[in-house]
């Protein structure tokens, strides 16, 4: 007996319906009551040695299994205008990262008047990343007049997020490369969305459920 083609449109809903429930969604900050402009801060700037400034600065982070990183903020203090990118590298143990794997394009910045923060939001990322590895998100510009922009910045022990390892700025001293702040305990204020990959048999489900999909339109394109 074959199905009708309403009984194949909820097989195939209910196909896409158990890959989606598959990808749970995941949410990591430092400032889960929200960011903040407290002490200390981090500036970045791209002018050649500005005083306190660094070309590049970012969150090294560490993902405990495989994962598709979503979105990622970072909160500078003000209303900040500037157009920045977002890159993401491999962190090498060395405390210097690896080739760029990664550049967004521009942030979405979302200014808070009565917190005083602006939002740089990086959406809608699809970065596959491995588990167990270390990695740096960081900001750049292609302003050369951009510098003096102040990032927040909290310091803790030990991220509670359980996803960020620590900041990094780039030396504006020639050969000396990325570096740890000095405790290494420093971590700039961050959200960052993540999406769990999907294991083989729910990628096969969805497959699966893109066939009887393509089967409803063919047979509908008959009826026709």
């Amino acid at each position: 007996m074959s199905r009708s083609p309403l009984k194949l449109q909820a097989l195939a809903a209910c196909v896409l319906l158990a890959f989606a429930s598959g990808a749970s969604a995941a949410l990591y900050t430092n400032v889960p009551n929200g960011a903040n402009t407290g002490l200390p801060f981090a500036s970045f700037g791209n002018a050649a040695n500005p005083s306190g400034d660094s070309p590049k600065v970012g969150e090294v982070f560490s993902l405990v299994s495989d994962s598709l990183l979503s979105s990622f903020s970072f909160y500078a203090l003000g209303n900040t205008l500037a157009s920045f990118q977002l890159n993401v590298a491999q962190w090498n143990p060395n405390n210097t990262a690896g080739a760029t794997l990664f550049t967004s394009g521009s942030a979405t910045n979302l200014y808070d008047a009565a917190g005083g923060v602006t939002t740089l939001l990086f959406n809608k990322l699809g970065l596959n990343l491995d588990g167990g590895a270390k990695y740096i998100a960081y900001l750049s510009s292609n302003d050369p007049n951009v510098t003096g922009i102040q990032l927040s910045r909290t310091q803790t022990f030990q991220d509670a997020s359980g996803f960020g390892v620590g900041n990094a700025y780039y030396s504006t001293i020639p050969g000396q490369g990325w570096q740890f702040p000095f405790n290494g305990f420093l971590s700039l204020q961050y959200t960052a969305v993540t999406t769990a990959v999907p294991e083989p048999a729910s990628a096969a489900l969805f497959i699966a459920g893109l066939g009887l999909i393509g089967t409803l339109s063919r047979r509908r394109n008959n009826l026709v």
